[in-house]
């Protein structure tokens, strides 16, 4: 019986964990969905390399949540392969596994209050405006997009009826799109877009409403696609 209530106990712990790592994710920005996937890929060690990933890989901040999440799961693994030999030697911990228990609810419950989460994220918010540069932060941040929003890039291929007319081209009235800059072999063009003759080869990136530009330039995604 004492094995099984090891088992439940440790397996509150873990619940826990993730739930206050999806808090702590929450607090820097992300969306509790892709908060949660993300934590349970690094507390398993599975290492999913998704495009969602990289909210996680270029922040600095979710950086540091992320290592102390990674170090966790590999501990957890540590103590479940020595739990089946203590649990064969029959000394279990279960008092212990009760005080961790707690103190990760006190926590749990410290995060969720809804004072310290806005503390705490306008924190964040503001180590990240004093302490790193612009260039530091991710893509999505810097640029303080909607969810709804994605920054693109596009390229001018072989035989596109762009090619030799001006940037206006690609930017519909309708759209709610915005040229950034143009990279054309190492050179990057940031000045008079609309008037820049396009060539073959061009990679334009875009800002805009995510389904704006999927559906409109779907055949012109780069393969650098941000």
């Amino acid at each position: 019986m004492w094995e099984f209530a090891f088992i439940a106990l440790y397996a509150v712990i873990i619940a826990l964990v993730i739930e206050i790592g999806v808090i702590l994710f929450h607090m820097t920005g992300l969306e509790k969905e892709i908060a949660r996937y993300q934590v349970i890929s690094m507390l398993t060690g599975t290492g999913f390399t998704t495009q969602e990933s990289a909210l996680i890989i270029d922040h600095p901040i979710r950086r540091r949540i992320s290592s102390g999440l990674i170090l966790f799961g590999y501990f957890s693994l540590a103590v479940i392969i020595s739990s089946i030999a203590t649990i064969l030697s029959n000394d279990l911990r279960i008092e212990l596994l009760l005080i961790i228990i707690g103190i990760l609810f006190v926590f749990l419950f410290i995060f969720k209050n809804k004072s310290v989460f806005n503390r705490l994220e306008d924190r964040f918010e503001h180590e990240m405006d004093t302490e790193y540069n612009l260039e530091d932060w991710p893509m999505k941040t810097a640029l303080a997009l909607d969810e709804e929003e994605m920054v693109a890039i596009i390229q001018i291929k072989h035989g596109s009826d762009y090619i030799g007319q001006k940037g206006r081209t690609l930017v519909e009235e309708s759209l709610d799109v915005v040229l950034l800059i143009i990279r054309r072999g190492d050179e990057i063009l940031r000045f008079d877009l609309f008037e820049v003759e396009l060539q073959e080869g061009d990679k334009i990136m875009i800002i805009g409403k995510e389904d704006h530009i999927k559906e409109r330039y779907k055949e012109m995604l780069s393969e650098d696609e941000t």
